[in-house]
């Protein structure tokens, strides 16, 4: 709350929990919510290659789903989105495009911080010609505290509870960014800093890429870069 955020919707990865986990994880995600602040729970949910986010769903399915798997997920969830794209190589089939709400165009974990990833926004606006409905969304991945930034959900409430949370964002009354960066829910994107929208994918993506192939290399050493300057580097890429 101190930083303005007033909720966090939560996708656990469903391949590595059981029904009984799922089931504490949700009843966290309840009892730790209150007026002020609140999570909302949602699994994680491999498909083929890609992961697809299961937003406001409360019933574990599976670790894993298929073509069947996916529908039942989506008619017990609020919002269905295809996350970090990138993943998957940016394919889409029939029956995922079928239960998609959105597509996450900025994942800071694979984009970076500082703008979305463009092919993410032009894979969003090709499955737009087929289902216009379909908006943009984005991500922390938050998976260390350093990986706090942007992007973040900016909307309008009436009141700080999940249904008004969740309907907010399924009805497009929001951007996500950070002070520069602002990506509306149809995928278009304004402000940049001074650096073109491109070429500052292109460092963000390539400084993530050359940070893993650093840490491969020193692991094959057994060495590893001081906990302090990855710290340092998350906290800015």
């Amino acid at each position: 709350m101190q930083h303005g955020i007033t909720f966090c919707c939560l996708t656990e990865h469903a391949d590595q929990m059981t029904v009984a986990q799922a089931q504490m994880f949700v009843q966290e995600c309840r009892s730790l919510s209150g007026s002020q602040f609140v999570f909302i729970p949602g699994f994680e949910v491999p498909y083929n290659d890609a992961h697809v986010l299961f937003i406001g769903s409360e019933l574990f399915l599976g670790q894993h789903a298929d073509a069947q798997l996916l529908r039942e997920w989506k008619d017990r969830s609020v919002l269905t989105i295809l996350a970090h794209p990138v993943r998957n190589r940016f394919e889409v089939d029939d029956a995922l495009q079928s239960v998609l709400d959105g597509v996450e165009v900025w994942n800071q974990q694979y984009d970076g911080k500082r703008v979305p990833r463009p092919r993410a926004a032009e894979l969003l606006r090709t499955l737009q010609q087929r289902n216009g409905s379909l908006i943009a969304t984005g991500g922390l991945d938050l998976h260390r505290k350093e990986h706090f930034g942007a992007p973040v959900f900016k909307l309008e409430v009436g009141h700080i509870t999940a249904n008004d949370i969740l309907a907010a964002l399924k009805s497009h009354a929001y951007v996500f960014g950070n002070k520069k960066v602002a990506v509306a829910p149809v995928g278009l994107w304004r402000g940049s800093g001074t650096v073109p929208h491109n070429i500052s994918s292109f460092l963000s993506i390539a400084t993530i890429a050359l940070g893993k192939w650093v840490n491969r290399l020193l692991a094959r050493f057994g060495w590893s870069l001081p906990r302090s300057l990855k710290q340092f580097i998350r906290s800015r890429v």
